[in-house]
């Protein structure tokens, strides 16, 4: 069966069975009830669907997004600068901050963090079109709108309660980003962190490092011990 077919298929499966008798009956009757069953056809169809739909919209789609450039790619402002994606172990380098990626599970990151000055720095999570989804930057809009504020959880050190800003003291920290929120929410992210710190004299340009948040692969392979 195509994929017409079965949406097709599922679109006729909303059909009361009321409407089909009517169909069948005086044709006076036929006439005032071929647009409800039009209507209803219609809005199931759009019911079935629409996950495929999303799909396309959240996968930046060359149908919204054409080589010509005509379509409509967002907000330029919040998609990650073109940089390379970082993978574990990897340190980078934003204003006086250097943050290395040291582990990564399907919703957490956990960075080693060294400041040698207070110039603040924001994570930023991305959704399949580069839009964000969500940033530590209190008060961060996007088009005057605040974007999810506080869904991303920061716990320093360690420590079993969460704030939701990084450190901005000179210093030397373990910091984990926990985006359960996000992760198991409506709309997918990329699985990629933007790290950000505004710089200038102005400090008004933002510089923005992305880092990997695959989880590494476990081997199947273990290594034998042989006993004494």
């Amino acid at each position: 069966m195509t994929y017409q077919q079965e949406m097709l298929a599922r679109a006729m499966s909303h059909i009361d069975d009321g409407m089909i008798e009517v169909a069948h009956g005086p044709r006076k009757k036929l006439r005032r009830v071929i647009p409800v069953v039009i209507a209803a056809c219609l809005i199931a169809a759009l019911w079935v669907s629409f996950p495929y739909l999303r799909e396309v919209i959240d996968t930046n789609s060359d149908i919204l997004n054409p080589e010509d450039g005509s379509g409509d790619a967002g907000d330029s402002a919040d998609k990650p600068e073109t940089s390379p994606v970082l993978d574990l172990s990897t340190p980078a380098t934003l204003a006086g901050t250097t943050m290395t990626l040291t582990s990564v599970t399907d919703t957490t990151a956990t960075f080693e963090m060294v400041k040698t000055d207070s110039t603040p720095v924001y994570a930023l999570l991305y959704d399949l079109r580069d839009g964000a989804l969500a940033s530590t930057e209190p008060d961060y809009k996007v088009n005057g709108v605040l974007i999810r504020p506080k869904t991303i959880k920061i716990y320093v050190d360690g420590a079993d309660t969460p704030v939701y800003h990084l450190p901005s003291v000179p210093g030397t920290y373990r910091v984990t980003l926990d985006f359960t929120t996000i992760r198991n929410g409506s709309y997918p992210m990329r699985d990629y962190v933007g790290i950000y710190a505004y710089v200038g004299e102005d400090k008004e340009e933002a510089t923005t490092q992305l880092f990997s948040l695959k989880v590494p692969e476990v081997s199947d392979t273990t290594e034998e011990t042989t006993a004494p």
